[in-house]
């Protein structure tokens, strides 16, 4: 049986692309808030993540995802630096 734990941490995303975290366990859940003023947006994906390729997460805005085990997600945004919230269901 895996193990079921809960995580949260502020992960600062610039415009770089940064890890957030990795599914520890098999369907790890990441639930993601954005933090970001006016209209910039965070963006999520695999390695090398960028604006153009990867999912954009508004301000404000939630996102859920289930991430395989042994699997990173990364984050990055178009401009200075913002919050993600991440809180991680199932891991160490």
């Amino acid at each position: 049986m895996s193990e079921q734990r809960i995580s949260s941490r502020q992960v600062t995303v610039g415009t770089a692309a940064v890890a957030v975290g990795e599914g520890l366990v098999p369907g790890s859940t990441f639930v993601l808030h954005a933090d970001t003023p006016g209209d910039h947006d965070i963006f999520i994906g695999p390695l090398g993540v960028t604006i153009s390729t990867g999912l954009a997460l508004h301000s404000g805005s939630t996102l859920t995802i289930n991430v395989p085990e042994r699997v990173q997600l990364y984050a990055v945004t178009d401009s200075g630096t913002h919050t993600l919230y991440v809180l991680q269901i199932g891991g160490r």
